[in-house]
């Protein structure tokens, strides 16, 4: 944005011959004057923007965070989470989003030892591409695919393994762009509601982060469990100090 000029005064010898008639040119007091010439019109510069930058694999590498820098007291576990298991990026209820083309994928997930409303899990899948190009494109497509989950859905029982049941439960689903340190980012956010018979602390709130920028689209889920009245603001902004932390260590 442009701002306004100022423009003095002249010196004294000339303040006396100043009048209400600042537009026209004087005469008189020291001789003829010339009407000046209007100003042209400044150009606005504009500062080119720098190339998006290409990670090698080593730098995601490097960039990864430590359990620590996650939340204290979690621990990194063999990836049991469904669309991690089968290399998808998880979106809503559960589901998960194959991302397009040929990625190098990084996935991981994180759990802590605690049962209850302190019930907590982190995954994560990095997908880094050739080109930035391609990066673009697929966050493109994980982006339509989670801008499209329904903002309501009921998901029926499901048998994970022979001791292990998820119970039906409602699901509650929104999202909104942002922009976070140069990367374009997406975030999910979803509430999923167990029946109280079940379970005390029958609430799950989930984060889900997508980020993109140059080569690399990031992609985590951050969840706790909750009583049904417990606000789930601290949880958000824990989530959000995550995604920018492991934004940040990206440089």
């Amino acid at each position: 944005m442009t701002g306004a000029r100022s423009f003095g005064r002249s010196g004294a010898a000339t303040a006396a011959c100043l009048t209400v008639a600042m537009a026209l040119a004087l005469t008189g007091c020291g001789g003829s004057h010339k009407k000046k010439a209007a100003p042209s019109p400044s150009t606005p510069t504009t500062t080119p923007s720098s190339p998006p930058p290409t990670y090698s694999a080593d730098q995601v590498k490097a960039a990864l965070l430590a359990p620590a820098d996650i939340k204290k007291g979690i621990h990194q576990i063999k990836v049991v989470l469904d669309p991690l298991k089968f290399d998808k990026v998880p979106i809503c209820s559960l589901t998960g989003f194959k991302m397009p083309g040929s990625p190098q994928l990084t996935t991981r997930q994180f759990v802590n030892d605690t049962l209850g409303a302190e019930q907590f899990q982190y995954a994560q899948l990095i997908a880094r591409y050739d080109d930035t190009a391609s990066a673009t494109s697929a966050y493109s497509a994980l982006n339509s695919a989670a801008s499209k989950c329904p903002k309501r859905r009921h998901i029926p029982p499901k048998k994970v393994t022979e001791n292990f049941t998820i119970f039906s439960h409602n699901d509650t689903w929104k999202v909104a762009d942002s922009t976070i340190q140069s990367w374009t980012h997406l975030q999910g956010t979803e509430q999923q509601v167990y029946p109280p018979d079940a379970t005390k602390f029958n609430v799950y709130n989930v984060f889900y982060d997508y980020a993109s920028r140059g080569n690399v689209v990031i992609a985590t889920m951050y969840a706790q469990r909750t009583a049904p009245k417990a606000s789930a603001a601290p949880i958000a902004q824990q989530a959000s100090t995550v995604i920018q932390k492991q934004l940040g260590k990206f440089g």
